[in-house]
Protein backbone atom coordinates (compact mmCIF):
# COMPACT_ATOMS: atom_id res chain seq x y z
CA UNK A 1 0.00 0.00 0.00
CA UNK A 2 2.86 2.67 0.90
CA UNK A 3 4.38 2.68 -2.55
CA UNK A 4 1.17 3.16 -4.49
CA UNK A 5 0.43 5.84 -1.61
CA UNK A 6 3.04 7.59 -1.90
CA UNK A 7 3.35 8.22 -5.01
CA UNK A 8 -0.41 9.41 -5.34
CA UNK A 9 1.22 11.58 -2.27
CA UNK A 10 3.59 13.43 -4.62
CA UNK A 11 1.46 13.99 -7.45
CA UNK A 12 -1.76 15.34 -4.89
CA UNK A 13 0.06 18.61 -5.42
CA UNK A 14 0.03 18.41 -9.27
CA UNK A 15 -3.71 17.93 -9.23
CA UNK A 16 -6.37 20.56 -9.75
CA UNK A 17 -9.88 20.47 -9.64
CA UNK A 18 -10.69 19.56 -13.18
CA UNK A 19 -8.67 16.34 -12.87
CA UNK A 20 -10.07 15.10 -9.74
CA UNK A 21 -13.55 15.43 -10.87
CA UNK A 22 -12.50 14.04 -14.16
CA UNK A 23 -10.53 10.97 -12.45
CA UNK A 24 -13.55 10.35 -10.01
CA UNK A 25 -16.47 10.83 -11.83
CA UNK A 26 -16.44 7.72 -13.92
CA UNK A 27 -16.38 5.23 -10.37
CA UNK A 28 -19.32 7.53 -8.92
CA UNK A 29 -22.89 6.70 -8.34
CA UNK A 30 -24.98 9.81 -10.15
CA UNK A 31 -26.09 11.25 -6.45
CA UNK A 32 -22.18 11.97 -6.24
CA UNK A 33 -21.64 13.07 -9.86
CA UNK A 34 -24.29 15.44 -8.92
CA UNK A 35 -22.32 17.14 -6.19
CA UNK A 36 -19.20 17.20 -8.21
CA UNK A 37 -18.74 20.73 -8.85
CA UNK A 38 -15.83 22.86 -9.77
CA UNK A 39 -15.99 24.72 -6.45
CA UNK A 40 -16.17 20.68 -4.66
CA UNK A 41 -13.30 19.53 -6.66
CA UNK A 42 -11.21 22.85 -5.31
CA UNK A 43 -12.44 21.94 -1.88
CA UNK A 44 -10.97 18.41 -2.38
CA UNK A 45 -8.22 19.19 -3.68
CA UNK A 46 -7.27 21.44 -1.36
CA UNK A 47 -8.07 19.19 1.63
CA UNK A 48 -6.17 16.41 -0.55
CA UNK A 49 -3.08 18.43 -0.54
CA UNK A 50 -3.53 19.23 3.28
CA UNK A 51 -4.23 15.26 3.98
CA UNK A 52 -0.69 14.20 1.77
CA UNK A 53 1.45 17.32 3.04
CA UNK A 54 3.52 15.73 5.66
CA UNK A 55 3.22 12.12 3.18
CA UNK A 56 0.90 8.85 3.26
CA UNK A 57 1.19 7.68 6.50
CA UNK A 58 -2.29 9.38 7.90
CA UNK A 59 -4.03 7.55 4.33
CA UNK A 60 -2.33 4.87 5.68
CA UNK A 61 -3.07 4.47 9.12
CA UNK A 62 -7.20 4.93 8.01
CA UNK A 63 -6.57 2.06 5.44
CA UNK A 64 -5.00 -0.01 8.34
CA UNK A 65 -8.20 0.53 10.62
CA UNK A 66 -10.40 -1.45 8.11
CA UNK A 67 -8.66 -4.76 8.83
CA UNK A 68 -7.44 -3.86 12.24
CA UNK A 69 -8.32 -3.97 16.34
CA UNK A 70 -9.40 0.07 16.63
CA UNK A 71 -8.42 -0.37 20.46
CA UNK A 72 -11.76 0.01 22.15
CA UNK A 73 -15.22 -2.47 21.36
CA UNK A 74 -18.11 -0.29 19.80
CA UNK A 75 -20.17 -1.16 23.10
CA UNK A 76 -18.20 1.19 24.94
CA UNK A 77 -19.04 4.12 23.59
CA UNK A 78 -21.34 6.00 25.35
CA UNK A 79 -21.13 9.75 23.92
CA UNK A 80 -23.94 10.63 21.45
CA UNK A 81 -23.14 9.31 17.94
CA UNK A 82 -24.59 9.57 14.61
CA UNK A 83 -24.10 7.06 11.45
CA UNK A 84 -24.91 8.72 8.28
CA UNK A 85 -24.72 6.50 5.06
CA UNK A 86 -25.75 6.45 1.70
CA UNK A 87 -27.52 3.65 -0.17
CA UNK A 88 -25.35 4.17 -3.25
CA UNK A 89 -22.19 4.88 -1.55
CA UNK A 90 -19.43 3.70 -3.86
CA UNK A 91 -16.72 3.86 -1.20
CA UNK A 92 -18.09 2.71 1.92
CA UNK A 93 -20.82 -0.51 1.64
CA UNK A 94 -23.84 0.31 2.98
CA UNK A 95 -23.69 -2.60 4.66
CA UNK A 96 -21.09 -1.49 6.64
CA UNK A 97 -23.87 1.84 7.98
CA UNK A 98 -25.78 -0.61 8.63
CA UNK A 99 -23.57 -2.89 10.76
CA UNK A 100 -22.26 0.32 12.64
CA UNK A 101 -26.13 1.13 13.80
CA UNK A 102 -26.94 -2.12 14.64
CA UNK A 103 -23.73 -2.15 16.80
CA UNK A 104 -23.53 1.13 18.31
CA UNK A 105 -25.16 1.59 21.26
CA UNK A 106 -27.50 4.21 21.62
CA UNK A 107 -26.67 5.53 17.93
CA UNK A 108 -28.93 8.17 15.64
CA UNK A 109 -29.32 6.57 12.64
CA UNK A 110 -29.35 8.22 9.27
CA UNK A 111 -29.22 5.78 6.40
CA UNK A 112 -30.01 7.30 3.30
CA UNK A 113 -31.42 5.99 0.21
CA UNK A 114 -30.37 7.06 -3.24
CA UNK A 115 -27.55 8.99 -1.60
CA UNK A 116 -24.10 8.50 -2.24
CA UNK A 117 -20.68 9.15 -0.10
CA UNK A 118 -19.99 12.46 -1.46
CA UNK A 119 -23.81 13.84 -2.02
CA UNK A 120 -24.93 13.00 1.76
CA UNK A 121 -21.69 15.16 2.94
CA UNK A 122 -22.40 17.89 0.74
CA UNK A 123 -26.43 17.81 1.03
CA UNK A 124 -26.93 16.42 4.94
CA UNK A 125 -24.39 19.06 6.21
CA UNK A 126 -26.54 21.45 7.83
CA UNK A 127 -28.53 18.42 9.40
CA UNK A 128 -25.49 17.03 10.77
CA UNK A 129 -24.38 20.33 12.36
CA UNK A 130 -28.32 20.28 13.51
CA UNK A 131 -28.20 16.92 14.78
CA UNK A 132 -24.63 17.90 16.61
CA UNK A 133 -25.69 21.15 18.09
CA UNK A 134 -29.11 18.75 19.57
CA UNK A 135 -26.73 16.39 20.94
CA UNK A 136 -24.38 18.87 22.50
CA UNK A 137 -27.13 21.44 24.10
CA UNK A 138 -28.98 18.48 25.25
CA UNK A 139 -25.73 16.79 27.06
CA UNK A 140 -24.29 20.17 28.59
CA UNK A 141 -27.93 22.26 29.17
CA UNK A 142 -27.51 24.46 32.21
Amino acid sequence: MRPGLEVYAAKVSETDAADLIAGWAPSLPDADRAVLTAEFGEDMVAGEAEAFRLGADGCIDDNLAFVKPWGFSLAEIAVPTFVWQGSEDAMVPFAHGQWLAAHVPGATVRLKQGEGHLSIGVGALDRMFDDLVTASSDRYAC
